[in-house]
């Protein structure tokens, strides 16, 4: 990791959101954002066209890699790769609502590799040491200190 605030890692995807028991599912913009400032966490943001609400879900950064080649998770989110479609699928839940999307590999392995180059695998603890040092600092600067 450089010793110096990394731009966001940014990456749009269009996913499908399976409705329940059917063959259909509606497209959804799925808008990932990985920041130094929460180095463990991914942002996914969903937004179905210009209706409604966008939703958010933070995602571990390991769940989604892990998810790339072997089913992981527990609880509210679970991705379960599907080699023969060459995509993962996305299982989230809360209280009694849930959804899957099924996404595909390829825009999410490139904005993973991305997220490693900014913050390798294993270097997340570091760069959260670094960005409360620089918060720190950056007090004691506006504090007159």
């Amino acid at each position: 990791m450089n010793a110096e605030v990394q731009r966001p890692v940014t990456a749009a995807c269009t996913m499908r959101l399976h409705l329940p028991q059917s063959y259909v599912y509606i497209p959804v913009d799925a808008f990932l954002h990985y920041s130094q400032q929460d180095p463990y966490a991914v942002r996914v943001t969903f937004q179905n066209g210009t209706e409604g609400d966008p939703i958010v879900w933070y995602m571990g950064r390991d769940l989604i890699r892990d998810g790339l080649s072997r089913p992981t998770g527990e609880g509210d989110i679970q991705i379960i790769p599907d080699p023969e479609l060459s995509a993962i699928v996305i299982s989230l839940s809360v209280d009694d609502k849930s959804a899957t999307l099924t996404a595909r590999r390829q825009p999410v392995e490139s904005f993973l590799r991305r997220t490693a180059e900014a913050v390798p695998y294993g270097g997340e603890s570091d760069a959260l040491e670094f960005v409360i040092q620089r918060e720190a600092a950056l007090a004691r600067l506006l504090a007159g200190n």
